[in-house]
């Protein structure tokens, strides 16, 4: 686990290896229009971002396309300190990374805080982060209650449990059998019981539960993720969204990736 962070990034690499030169050309520059003069990437409401920031430069590094690192540094420690909340851990995740720092420290913090899933995303960025540091993630994730109350987590919750359960060394039953009920018999994973299939919890999903021994390629899975890849040229949160996102075109390309296991093409 130590190496998680690499992990998805060479998943995605994945994903973007096994589409056709022509299709990874019109990404990158769908992707590159959402770059602003600040050196940040747009979010939703068409303004630089750190959160979609650093989704944009975790897709241009799995497209492999070169981008302003001084520019996406400069950017994010500008603001690092008036930053809240994930957007803070964005801003000191992808300047940590480049510098090639452990995350670890970063982790810790954000652990002290109470802040589970920014922890789960300096825990991303540790290159070799202790067991004992995950242990520490999963306490905090496991503080919800008794292990029956998985099943009411939202499915990315569910995957970063199940990642993190297995760089504790600890056994999570409970997780991988709520992970699982999420998939939807049409394709892709929904993000809560009762909803539908969506792009993000389809590739959080598909990458836990290969990353933890339980791969499982589908031809549905991979129509819907390739169905959420729109006509602006990036990738959306589900096949009838209007526009699409940095964020969610990481995330296809993580789903793609994990529809290469192994490595021998899409299924």
């Amino acid at each position: 686990m130590s190496m998680l962070f690499q992990r998805i990034e060479s998943t995605a690499a994945r994903g973007a290896q096994g589409l056709a030169a022509e299709a990874r050309d019109a990404l990158a520059r769908a992707l590159l229009a959402l770059r602003r003069d600040d050196g940040g990437f747009a979010g939703l409401d068409g303004r630089s971002d750190p959160y979609y920031t650093l989704f944009a430069w975790l897709s241009l590094r799995a497209l492999g396309v070169p981008y302003d690192r001084a520019g996406l540094c400069a950017f994010m420690r500008e603001r690092r300190s008036r930053a809240s909340g994930i957007d803070a851990w964005c801003a000191r995740l992808l300047p940590d990374v480049e510098a090639g720092g452990s995350g670890a420290r970063s982790g810790l913090a954000g652990l002290l805080r109470g802040d589970a899933y920014g922890a789960l995303l300096s825990l991303l960025a540790a290159r070799r982060a202790p067991r004992w540091l995950y242990r520490l993630a999963w306490a905090r994730l496991a503080q919800a209650g008794p292990a029956a109350a998985c099943a009411r987590w939202p499915t990315p919750r569910l995957a970063a449990g199940l990642l993190v359960a297995e760089g504790a060394g600890r056994a999570a039953a409970d997780v991988r059998r709520a992970l699982e009920s999420r998939r939807r018999p049409g394709g892709g994973f929904a993000s809560a019981a009762e909803a539908p299939a969506d792009l993000l919890a389809t590739a959080v999903s598909r990458f836990a539960l290969g990353a933890t021994g339980e791969a499982d390629t589908t031809r549905a899975d991979l129509a819907f993720v390739e169905a959420c890849w729109l006509e602006d040229g990036l990738f959306g949160p589900v096949p009838a969204a209007r526009t699409g996102d940095a964020e969610h075109t990481f995330y296809g390309l993580l789903a793609l990736g994990t529809c290469r296991w192994p490595e021998d093409g899409f299924v």
